[in-house]
């Protein structure tokens, strides 16, 4: 990607959580371990079932006394009811914060916004927060930003896009978004190659699905991965890809010639030729270092 682009991320919501409970409340909860969050410092994880499977991915950053949890708009209202049920007598309060979220990404992405290319970088600019995308670093930057956040101000030199642009750039990548590619109470974390996006601690203690999700990493073989998907054609979320007439991948998102699979690592051929529909590629994304197990 030659060019710098920004895109209005519309399907996020940022909720506020405060009290004087909120890090042990979040520290028992989240995959991640909470205290890697500092006002320069955000992580990314998510919360799990008690039997370890997926509900909820989120992007978690301190503010001030805050902490903010940059997640899907579509799924919040379930995220908020869950919070809630494990809140209990905790000191912790939920609101949701106005503005919106927005994705810098291309060439210069970082430079344009101050930032080093580590990521889960944080810095404040006024009232809005630039962060190098805690999953991985050429995801770009987002922004956390005020209802009056001024792009063409702030980035005089990008290009807006649409959200399609922003799937494209992110299914190239490889890496998943909840809610669409990795599918709630049904998906096991390390399936979503949450390890290699810097989504779980196995040092951290217990969390909500931590037993089942340790077993995995160190006693299971993971049998299945979400791999990326290269097709001239087109697909749709559910499509199934075969080899001899077995399912070997079933696809979760498609955009722009670029989509995101779950694969059973098992069935992977080396050759895709054979692959229907013919001329699909499931390649598996360079964030994951071979071999896989």
């Amino acid at each position: 990607m030659s060019e710098l682009n920004i895109t209005a991320l519309e399907n996020r919501t940022v909720l506020v959580l405060t009290g004087k409970d909120v890090w042990d409340f979040l520290q028992n909860l989240v995959t991640n371990d909470m205290k890697m969050v500092s006002e320069s410092q955000c992580l990314y994880a998510a919360l799990l079932t008690a039997q370890g499977k997926f509900l909820h991915d989120f992007i978690i950053v301190k503010q001030g006394d805050a902490f903010l949890i940059d997640c899907t708009t579509d799924r919040k209202d379930d995220l908020v009811r869950r919070l809630t049920l494990y809140k209990l007598r905790s000191e912790v309060t939920l609101s949701e914060k106005e503005g919106k979220v927005f994705a810098l990404y291309g060439d210069g992405a970082n430079k344009a916004a101050n930032l080093p290319e580590k990521a889960g970088t944080v810095i404040q600019n006024g009232n809005n927060l630039y962060l190098v995308d805690p999953r991985n670093a050429a995801l770009g930057v987002r922004i956390i930003a005020t209802p009056n956040f001024n792009l063409s101000e702030a980035f005089p030199d990008a290009i807006i896009k649409g959200e399609s642009t922003y799937d494209a750039h992110r299914l190239q990548l490889g890496i998943p978004e909840g809610g669409q590619d990795i599918i709630p109470e049904k998906n096991f974390l390390l399936e979503a190659n949450f390890e290699e996006l810097n989504g779980v601690s196995f040092s951290k203690g217990c969390y909500v699905g931590q037993e089942l999700t340790a077993r995995t990493k160190h006693r299971a073989k993971i049998k299945k991965r979400l791999f990326r998907v290269a097709f001239d054609g087109t697909l749709k979320p559910g499509d199934k890809i075969t080899l001899d007439d077995r399912e070997i991948a079933e696809v979760r998102s498609f955009s722009n010639g670029q989509g995101i699979a779950l694969v059973r690592l098992e069935n992977l051929p080396e050759d895709f030729a054979a692959l229907k529909p013919a001329g699909v590629k499931l390649i598996q994304p360079e964030y994951i270092k071979l071999p896989i197990t």
